[in-house]
């Protein structure tokens, strides 16, 4: 008896460690997705600087920006999941994103905080304006299908009032992101 408990302990065990590498793996192909999307959204838009990224989810600042945009059927559409559950698990990789600032530096892309971009609105940014004369954009963290070959990003442009909406969905294929033309949502 006390071998059968060993053996189904030792069981549990190594599927308890295959949920956490999987997990891991998953949140390691979050950060390189994501970092490619937004780096390519980034050399597209020709701005060389990048407002820094929110910590909230796309979802988050989707609902306190614009709340009566139903942004959890429109991504549930988008990004072809079952439901606000499976939505839920796929938003949930963003916690976990890191900026790799290493190819920021190799593409002359400079980050600039919200306190930069406060001074330039109250006039005391001349500096920010230089540094960042071809633009700075503003981009929240992707969500991914759970392939990491459909994505849906937020982004838009500091000191102008433009935004696209709704969200751009870019698909991977031929080794780069492209965005999805697509008839209105609706």
């Amino acid at each position: 008896m006390k071998k059968y408990n060993l053996i189904i302990f030792g069981f549990l065990i190594c599927i308890l460690f295959s949920g956490c590498n999987s997990q891991k793996e998953s949140e390691d192909v979050y950060n390189q997705k994501a970092n490619e999307i937004i780096i390519q959204i980034i050399k597209e838009s020709s701005c060389n600087c990048l407002l820094e990224i929110p910590k909230e989810s796309l979802i988050e600042t989707s609902i306190a920006e614009n709340p009566s945009f139903d942004i959890r059927s429109f991504l549930i559409s988008e990004l072809r999941t079952d439901n606000n559950t499976n939505l839920d698990s796929l938003a949930s990789f963003s916690k976990f994103f890191r900026l790799n600032l290493k190819a920021l530096e190799k593409n002359n892309i400079k980050i600039v905080t919200l306190e930069n971009l406060k001074s330039v609105k109250n006039g005391k940014g001349n500096e920010i304006l230089k540094m960042c004369s071809k633009g700075i954009i503003c981009i929240r963290k992707p969500i991914f299908d759970k392939t990491f070959q459909r994505a849906v990003i937020d982004y838009s442009f500091a000191l102008t009032c433009g935004r696209v909406l709704p969200f751009p969905i870019y698909e991977f294929k031929n080794q780069k992101w492209n965005r999805v033309e697509r008839k209105n949502y609706r």
